[in-house]
């Protein structure tokens, strides 16, 4: 019988209804981007703005501040793979219970990873849903949207497999994978410091990343700028960039299992 149903099933929920998961991989970024948009707003009325004849362009700001942190977080969540894989199959007391059963351990592992990703899609929709209702936020062209979420949810699982293989101990991995997120924010501009605007800085804020490359892309397609050439080009670097990584998880997993 085929188990692979009934462990995704398994890790999917134990993700879903984690109160500390929700608080801090869903309701965080939906905070962090309902007052930065409240903030933003405020800002502008104080200034004298008029809402109303000013609404196109509260849009865009208001798109700019939950795709930023929609794709952050994004990033973020594929800790929730580095903990499964750590606690279930590499550290933690669950691991020889696991091998002792008939299931084959990278069922267990295909199964951890296609629940990390289903939170991360689950994530991005509630996100995406939530500040378009509240704050009218627009996501320009639905395709490049799709893809984008999609590329980079499937990145973030195979950097989160990849430093997995690489470290040799959970607080080393978990350590890596948070440095790694929130040097890509900071290298996107997103933590609001500035790196200069000098061609090279200006170069690493869009390119250097594949935070930078997702959520300009999006940005690109329509909500904010228009420049559809731009956001296929960020599509096409991030998928390479997947294609990649994909390669030296297998490469690794098999190295692993000679």
């Amino acid at each position: 019988m085929n188990q692979f149903p009934i462990v995704f099933g398994h890790y999917f929920k134990r993700n879903i209804k984690h109160p500390i998961n929700l608080l801090v991989y869903i309701g965080l970024p939906l905070a962090l981007a309902v007052l930065n948009m409240l903030g933003n707003i405020g800002v502008f009325q104080m200034q004298g703005g008029d809402l109303a004849a000013a609404a196109d362009a509260v849009a865009a700001n208001a798109t700019f501040i939950a795709v930023m942190f929609m794709v952050s977080f994004q990033f973020f969540s594929g800790e929730l793979l580095v903990e499964g894989i750590y606690d279930d199959l590499t550290e933690g007391s669950m691991r020889w219970r696991l091998f002792a059963s008939p299931v084959p351990q990278r069922t267990f592992l295909s199964g951890m990873a296609l629940a990390s990703w289903m939170f991360n899609i689950v994530q991005a929709l509630v996100i995406l849903g939530v500040t378009a209702i509240i704050f009218d936020v627009r996501w320009g062209n639905p395709f490049v949207l799709v893809a984008a979420i999609l590329l980079i949810s499937v990145l973030s699982q195979l950097i989160a497999a990849f430093i997995s293989q690489v470290s040799p101990k959970r607080k080393t991995a978990t350590v890596t994978f948070n440095i790694l997120c929130f040097a890509m924010m900071f290298l996107s501009g997103m933590l609001f410091i500035p790196l200069g605007d000098s061609a090279v800085a200006m170069f690493i804020q869009q390119y250097a990343t594949p935070l930078a490359l997702g959520y300009r892309a999006i940005l690109y397609a329509g909500p904010v700028f228009y420049n559809m050439s731009q956001a296929l080009i960020n599509l096409g670097i991030l998928a390479a960039i997947t294609a990649v990584f994909a390669v030296l998880v297998f490469a690794l997993g098999r190295r692993r299992k000679a």
